[in-house]
């Protein structure tokens, strides 16, 4: 793996992707940025950019997606990460006085089964970390944030429910994105990639039909508008193939039968666990 230097992402210190950073990429420098479309921005030809993508929740991070197919960097990495939401409070919060939760819109949606049976309000904010910190500006113990159980260590505040997630099993799909390819050690098996059909019958029925024809499994396959073009859709396919040469077959085909076809990356994939320790990668 060539020598990474510099890494941006969306949030701020104590979010999911600053974990998942320090857990795979100790030595490189990581950038904070406010919005998808800065982060993909500042990205130059020796930088990278990590990207939340996908959740096994409540799915796609469709502004994270729809950045990314517009930009011109590709996928090098996918990295799963196990999610554990907690609600945190400052200390001497209690959870039976909390009036309010803060975090972001995907925290929420992951925790609504629990939130529910709170019956308190829900504010969507900046990004999980953030919300956390801004318990300190806000000095009261009424309103609660939900972020990751890593803030426990952080002797300012309480964890006031640990495991909040409406399944145990809840996991966020990360792509590492850049100009040049880093080379990384992960064996290149997976595709992802956008399509859009012809506006005739069949367009796209005859662009799956390729896929079939060339043995590919399909592992993601989801429609979405394209923004200008009301009642016009495209789709975001993810494949299973190692092989750089079925790869340009396919465009080939596919390019008889669709409007357009692009390759967003060809990419390994590893998993974290909990600990953003780097012993608990393991490869996929």
């Amino acid at each position: 793996m060539k020598k990474i230097k510099k890494i941006f992402y969306q949030g701020s210190e104590g979010s999911y992707s600053e974990s998942v950073l320090e857990a795979c990429f100790q030595e490189a420098e990581y950038v904070a940025c406010e919005t998808f479309k800065e982060t993909l921005g500042n990205v130059s030809s020796e930088d990278f950019a990590l990207l939340p993508v996908e959740n096994s929740l409540v799915g796609t991070v469709i502004e994270a997606y729809e950045n990314l197919t517009e930009s011109n960097l590709e996928v090098y990495l996918e990295i799963r990460k196990k999610i554990n939401h907690a609600l945190i409070g400052l200390q001497g919060a209690k959870i039976e006085n909390i009036t309010k939760v803060i975090s972001h819109p995907q925290a929420l949606q992951q925790c609504s089964n629990f939130l529910e049976g709170l019956k308190i309000e829900r504010q969507p904010v900046f990004d999980t970390a953030g919300s956390v910190m801004s318990l300190l500006e806000n000095d009261t113990k009424e309103i609660a944030a939900i972020a990751g159980e890593h803030f426990e260590n952080d002797k300012r505040f309480t964890i006031l429910q640990n495991n909040i997630s409406n399944h145990i099993e809840n996991y966020t799909r990360f792509f590492l994105v850049g100009k040049e390819d880093p080379e990384m050690s992960e064996t290149k098996d997976k595709r992802s990639a956008v399509l859009i059909a012809d506006d005739k019958p069949g367009s796209l029925l005859q662009g799956l039909k390729i896929f079939e024809e060339l043995k590919l499994n399909l592992t993601k396959l989801e429609s979405r508008p394209i923004l200008g073009s009301p009642w016009e859709y495209k789709f975001y396919i993810d494949y299973q193939n190692e092989s750089n040469e079925i790869d340009t077959q396919l465009e080939e085909e596919l390019r008889k039968v669709t409007k357009e076809f692009k390759i967003l990356g060809r990419y390994g994939s590893c998993l974290l666990y909990t600990s953003p320790s780097p012993r608990d990668r393991t490869r996929s």
